[in-house]
């Protein structure tokens, strides 16, 4: 078991194809707060301070860290400026980012706000699609944008058009009342994506994210999408959420070797009770995962390969080959 900083605060992170896990966080600090990355392996917790990253309350963007396929990680601080990290305390290596301009194809501009992004680019320069938050309603993520970074070279670049989902194609409901309208411009959520096999799959989880906690969500979709955005399959979908009692809504993130989907529900109603479940994308099976005795109120935050991290407050703990049961 591994032990995090006290009042440590997760910014993003990445299970590392060693069996080893990445995460960017912030601490308190004095009278301000520490951002570092901590690079967990089963039996040692390695603090890295991050200077480099700026650690701003108001800044325009926050960092998005992007865990890569070969080791390592990259931590994307603005539309111009990456860092990429080999292992631990290896000297970061600045990157910079070309094409930002096509943030600014979109109104009002989007920005870094959290997200989860995986890629399975084996290569030298492997592609992501960054998620991005509405350029005013930071909790919404409604966007993401093509990025790719070429290690070696130490240089990176956008490419347009940014991503937007098409709303039609999503169950929105987002008030459970056939008698209401809408309300501004229809809209949904993107909240996760993995780049895998030549395929883009997306996560949606809701029509609005900023009332989730208040309201509860409509549904959650896992979705492939085109070039034009459009959903071409859709591979797990839950929805009617408005319409039925309590308040239910499901945050999902891609695992970072691309074969699962971590299902955590944001609320106790409902069939699962506020328990995680797994949805295994080879065959879309959806699986209940055995955690460790001690460890079953604990969740899961990320896997790869036969290694799976799990969190408990602070506490981090790896497990090799994770019992999944169906159901």
């Amino acid at each position: 078991m591994l032990k995090l900083p006290d009042g440590w605060w997760h910014e993003g992170w990445a299970a590392l194809p060693d069996g080893g896990l990445v995460l960017l966080g912030s601490f308190p600090d004095g009278d301000g707060y520490a951002r570092t990355l901590a690079w967990a392996s089963p039996d040692e917790l390695t603090l890295q301070p991050v200077p480099h990253v700026d650690a701003g309350a108001f800044a325009a963007h926050e960092p998005f860290l992007l865990g890569v396929p070969s080791g390592g990680c990259v931590i994307v601080t603005d539309p111009q400026t990456a860092w990429a990290h080999q292992a631990p305390g290896s000297a970061p290596r600045e990157i910079r980012l070309d094409g930002g301009e096509v943030f600014t194809t979109v109104e009002p501009s989007p920005r870094l706000r959290g997200g989860c992004a995986v890629t399975t680019d084996a290569g030298t320069a492997p592609a992501w699609a960054v998620v991005l938050s509405h350029g005013v309603l930071s909790q919404e993520k409604r966007h993401a944008a093509d990025l790719t970074i070429d290690l070696e070279a130490g240089a990176g670049s956008w490419s347009g058009p940014i991503r937007t989902l098409r709303p039609d194609d999503f169950p929105r409901d987002p008030f459970g009342d056939d008698d209401f309208g809408e309300v501004g411009e229809p809209a949904v959520s993107l909240t996760a994506t993995l780049r895998h096999g030549g395929a883009l799959l997306v996560i949606s989880e809701g029509s609005d994210l900023g009332s989730m906690n208040r309201y509860g969500s409509d549904f959650v979709t896992v979705a492939a999408i085109g070039t034009d955005d459009a959903v071409t399959d859709r591979a797990w979908e839950r929805s009617g959420w408005k319409r039925e009692p309590g308040k239910h809504g499901v945050h999902g993130r891609f695992t970072s070797d691309g074969r699962h989907v971590l299902l955590t529900p944001s609320f106790r109603t409902g069939e699962w009770k506020g328990r995680q479940r797994v949805l295994r994308l080879e065959d879309r099976s959806l699986l209940t995962p055995a955690l460790p005795k001690g460890w079953t109120k604990a969740r899961l935050l990320d896997g790869h390969g036969p290694t799976w991290w799990l969190d408990r407050e602070g506490e981090l703990m790896a497990v090799a080959d994770l019992e999944l049961h169906a159901g």
